[in-house]
């Protein structure tokens, strides 16, 4: 049971042309250079940029705030040219620990076997 009636044989073609014509324009749609696929991966790609847009505005404000202090905080130096230049100042005594040798008998022995014979 049909709900229309069909079509009378003149406009059969013209239909068929209407519908090879909505599938192609679903095509280009979905698949063409600005379809869907392209926003889609656009989108994607804009999500990325606003990513790193947000880490570089981090990284400049925690370089604005480093700066601010070298600009002021006289202790903030000194802590810097301690630990990254081993400055010290006058009368100050630097002890340096190094690690103790290895006994000659643990040594020579090979690992994981008793030293007596």
């Amino acid at each position: 049971m049909a709900l229309l009636p069909p079509l009378p044989r003149k406009y059969k073609g013209t239909f068929a042309a209407c519908v090879v014509a909505l599938i192609l324009l679903m095509v280009a749609a979905i698949c063409g250079d600005h379809g869907l696929i392209h926003l889609l991966r656009m989108r994607g790609e804009q999500q990325e940029l606003e990513h790193l847009a947000f880490e570089q505005q981090q990284r400049n404000e925690q370089l604005r705030q480093h700066i601010r202090r070298l600009q002021s905080d006289d202790a903030y130096i000194e802590k810097l040219a301690r630990e990254r230049l081993g400055l010290v100042k006058k009368d100050e005594v630097i002890y340096r620990v190094t690690a103790a040798p290895a006994p000659p008998a643990a040594a020579n022995a090979p690992a994981g076997r008793p030293t007596h014979d």
